[in-house]
């Protein structure tokens, strides 16, 4: 068994590196929503509506008093667009996790299958990497 070529261990850890930074920061938002203090930047990050005044059309007004949106976690995931899902999904995070682990494992040569992992990380690597330019476009809006 041969462990994988330098390309591929720097790529799957860059993975696995990408995806515990947006867990834990998608893991704040989400808990800020079952906390019931989900502002408009936490449902930026959670949903990908950019506009303040969509934010409102989707979920009503925010508290006079704090600017806080009354919602359910279940309203954000409803109302959640595909830029939503670039700013961090948990289950195509952990599905990118699972391929960079699979990749770093010495296992490929049984199978024959170094090809196929391959496809997988360079469409893992995409997905986080296109994750982290919507979030500067995110950052440069505000």
């Amino acid at each position: 068994m041969y462990p994988p070529a330098l390309a591929q261990l720097a790529a799957a850890l860059a993975i696995l590196l990408s995806v515990i930074i947006r867990s834990i920061r998608g893991g704040a938002s989400w808990q800020q929503v079952e906390d019931g203090q989900a502002t408009a930047d936490t449902l930026r990050d959670l949903t990908g509506i950019m506009s303040t005044d969509d934010l409102q059309q989707t979920f009503g007004p925010p508290r006079l008093e704090d600017g806080i949106f009354p919602v359910t976690r279940n309203e954000v995931r409803r109302a959640r667009t595909g830029l939503g899902y670039l700013f961090g999904d948990r289950w195509l995070d952990g599905a990118s996790a699972l391929v960079a682990i699979i990749s770093l494992m010495p296992i490929w040569p049984l199978w024959n299958t170094r090809q196929w992992l391959d496809t997988l990380l360079i469409f893992a690597g995409a997905y986080q990497a296109a994750g982290w330019i919507a979030s500067m476009r995110m950052i440069r809006t505000r």
